[in-house]
């Protein structure tokens, strides 16, 4: 053949390393049998070089592997016999094979597959079934394998035919079919035995060398082309019974253009088996080949033995419109039309809902591509220009993918007129796999482009909640519209979770951003507060762990955009620095037993510049409340005068007082059981948009002032000069309270309702007024409480 075509390739991989080819999906059930000498060896090899061959291998355990394949009828026409174009199932929902009622045969597979394989995990593949002739539908297309062996030969076992200098083809079909009972196990041996041990001539591929494709040549060197597959899995069946053709035809992937109509440049085989056509490609089902590199990687795919002519018709197209095994056979130009898919595309029952066919075309500038899926699956794509005979990579902004629970839908806006081609990967969620791999590609025509805004990097390239999303959910689109500058995203969890948000813009830089956010994290939810500084797209990424889990690492779950087409926040309006990422009550206040806030949000808009937040402290743990801003404007009594803390029993009031407009954390902090220090567990902010009003500070007070002391004359830490003032104050503990004033004490009186009040004068300009106490009768032993200041 002329333009001998290798396995599938890509040129330009995915930056995720996502590759064409396909690990096993051979389906055959596996036991283990006692070794037993072979019979039918002698016959080609000689007595002395079978002993040896027969010692090296009998004390190994022979695989035996049963295949439940559907009954076929005999049909003694010699032409193929042709398919309908009819599914039985919608291959989107079939979760497993249906299998109808079948023969089983039990494939003991002695030296041969001792030779070629190890074992292979199970892979099943969701498929659905067609009818398999107009004479007899209830036929199986495909054999339903169950599950499969897969053993990769070491270099020892793979080349001991070759070192003995044993190319017979006659020798080598009876080693490896030896212990088979029917056609379809003689071929199943020939075929493991081809994609195991012969491997693609790249070099010849590429003109670098000399071709290798004769019989002799393959089995000599263990390299050839497709012809070269072909020509041996031919050879090798006519030896073992097997009626066989070698079939030639157009290929697509690899080093083909997307859609362009290609000459006949590869070769496969299609076999008779009890009357009734089948198609397989063992060149595809050794590996596949990487022309940049040079390199064979020898990958077994099982997807291209004895496909269903519908799916390998997505691939392959024979010269001759009978080895489709299609009723009707479709044309060249369809051929080239249909969509370009992998055999992952079929492995994981993927459904193509939109389009239909390769070539899309864009209206308005939009173009879309949906797929539907059974199983839980992660997606990605790229997207490249076409330019003569090089593919140019676009800007994952030219494409907006979004994955629900069963269904894929990527917006396509390509950033200027011309011809695009997309590729789609995917993997299942419990896939061992960490890359993705290539599904399929469609070819975009972009005539007139449609003016949007370019939209932020995303990495994952997959907006909205993502498809593990590691228990959490949510209600929201993944695209975000705001008016106000402000916004709030909640997601609803399934176990308690720690969060991290990052939000990009292209006029926001890394400080100014961490600015814009502030999160709450209860048991249930987690709460997203951001304030948009500029007009335009943002991208919010959400970051989760487990929240016990220290250790543990941050894992993506969501990438929301957010569109700010309205008004914007100033940026002297922004969040205090430095939140912590536990703002408002959540999951460390319920651990500190901290609990019935009157503010359950983390934003709290203050009136006139104060606010009481109240809250229960079951557990009667000492706790400190704190007031911070980033920048002050005015000079004036330190920020920790403008809190202050009573406590009732369990209940617990902290009062604030603003001295000026503006955003603030109020930070509180608890000494937990077993305890030497105070833990932070939670940060309000309080907005202050009174600009004209500055409140007085609170009286300083001492670490005397706990639990169960209660202010309640005067409430300002500020009082008016030589004037006579009312004191009214709850200290359980005291036996004496008193005031003092330049040394002077003025004694206040335990009333019937535990309150301790009376009034004295507050003196002089400039004066500090302390509030004391003591715990017994003896007032030499006293304790400051608070002091107040005469300005």
């Amino acid at each position: 053949m002329g333009n001998i075509y290798s396995a599938p390739t890509r040129d330009n991989l995915h930056p995720y390393q996502c590759k064409r080819d396909i690990s096993k999906s051979i389906t055959i059930s596996v036991i283990e049998v006692p070794a037993q000498p072979s019979r039918n060896t002698a016959g080609r090899l000689g007595k002395d070089e079978t002993d040896k061959v027969e010692d090296k291998f009998k004390k190994r355990t022979t695989t035996t592997a049963i295949i439940h394949a559907t009954r076929i009828p005999s049909d003694a026409e010699e032409k193929p016999t042709v398919t309908q174009r009819k599914w039985r199932a919608d291959k989107a929902n079939v979760e497993r094979p249906s299998v109808l009622p079948s023969a089983t045969t039990v494939f003991t597979n002695s030296m041969a597959l001792q030779l070629l394989a190890e074992t292979e995990k199970e892979n099943r593949r969701p498929q659905g079934k067609r009818s398999l002739s107009e004479e007899d539908p209830g036929c199986s297309q495909r054999l339903a394998k169950r599950r499969t062996m897969k053993r990769e030969e070491t270099e020892e076992e793979k080349n001991v035919l070759r070192r003995r200098r044993i190319f017979s083809v006659q020798t080598i079909t009876k080693v490896v079919t030896q212990g088979a009972h029917s056609e379809l196990e003689r071929l199943r041996a020939i075929w493991i035995f081809i994609c195991h041990s012969i491997e693609y001539d790249v070099s010849g591929y590429m003109g670098l060398t000399e071709k290798v494709y004769s019989l002799e040549r393959v089995l000599e060197t263990g390299k050839g082309i497709c012809s070269g597959y072909s020509t041996v899995c031919l050879k090798m069946c006519q030896e073992a019974g097997i009626e066989c053709r070698k079939v030639s035809g157009h290929s697509r992937g690899g080093s083909n253009k997307l859609g362009q109509k290609t000459e006949s440049d590869h070769s496969w085989n299609a076999v008779r088996l009890s009357g009734h056509w089948y198609l397989l490609d063992s060149c595809w089902g050794a590996g596949t080949t990487d022309t940049k590199t040079r390199l064979f990687m020898k990958k077994y795919n099982d997807f291209y033995f004895l496909t269903d002519p519908e799916e390998f018709i997505d691939s392959h197209y024979p010269d001759e419109q009978r080895w489709q095994l299609l009723d009707p056979p479709i044309s060249l130009k369809e051929f080239n039309g249909r969509v370009e898919k992998s055999p992952y595309f079929y492995k994981m029952g993927l459904q193509l809902l939109q389009p239909k066919q390769l070539k899309l075309l864009t209206d308005d500038g939009e173009a879309f591509v949906s797929i539907k899926f059974s199983m839980a699956t992660k997606f990605t794509y790229t997207i490249s220009q076409q330019h003569h005979d090089d593919n140019r990579p676009v800007n994952s902004s030219a494409g907006f993918l979004t994955v629900t629970m069963d269904t894929m839908r990527l917006r396509l806006t390509p950033p200027a007129r011309g011809t695009y081609v997309v590729d789609i990967f995917a993997s299942q969620l419990d896939s061992d796999n960490v890359s993705l791999d290539y599904v399929c590609s469609f070819l975009l025509d972009c005539p007139r482009v449609k003016l949007t805004e370019e939209l932020p990097e995303n990495p994952s390239r997959v907006w909205g909640l993502q498809p593990n999303a590691g228990g959490c959910s949510h209600q929201a689109e993944a695209v975000v519209p705001d008016n106000t500058g402000s916004l709030r995203l909640d997601l609803q969890t399934s176990r308690p979770l720690t969060m991290v948000c990052k939000l990009t813009h292209k006029d926001l830089d890394p400080v100014t951003a961490k600015k814009c956010l502030a999160t709450q994290i209860s048991a249930t939810q987690l709460t997203c507060h951001v304030l948009c500084p500029f007009r335009g797209c943002y991208m919010l990424a959400v970051y989760v762990k487990d929240h016990k889990e220290s250790q543990e690492s941050l894992e993506i779950v969501g990438n929301f955009l957010l569109r700010c087409s309205g008004n914007t926040v100033n940026l002297n309006q922004l969040f205090p620095a430095d939140l912590s990422s536990s703002c408002g009550p959540g999951i460390k206040t319920a651990e500190a037993g901290l609990t019935n806030f009157s503010h359950t949000g983390a934003l709290v808009s203050t009136q006139q510049g104060s606010c009481d937040i109240t809250f229960q402290n079951t557990l009667h743990l000492e706790f400190l409340a704190n007031l911070v801003k980033d920048q002050r404007t005015t000079p004036g009594y330190p920020l920790s005068r403008h809190v202050f803390s009573n406590s009732v029993g369990s209940k617990v009031t902290v009062s604030v007082a603003l001295p000026e407009a503006g955003v603030y954390t109020l930070r509180l902090f608890a000494k937990l059981p077993n305890d030497q220090d105070f833990s932070h567990v939670c940060d309000f902010v309080l907005m202050n948009p009174s600009a004209h009003r500055s409140l007085p500070p609170f009286p300083s007070t001492y670490t005397s002032w706990n639990t169960g002391c209660v202010l309640l004359e005067p409430g300002s830490g500020l009082l008016e000069p030589c004037t006579p003032t009312r004191f009214r104050v709850k200290v359980p503990w005291a036996q004496t309270v008193s005031v003092v004033v330049a040394g002077q004490h003025t004694q206040l009186q335990l009333n019937t309702g535990q309150v301790w009040e009376g009034e004295a004068d507050s003196g002089p300009e400039h004066t500090q007024l302390k509030l004391v106490a003591s715990k017994g009768k003896n007032a030499t032993s006293l304790s400051v409480l608070m002091y107040f200041d005469t300005p």
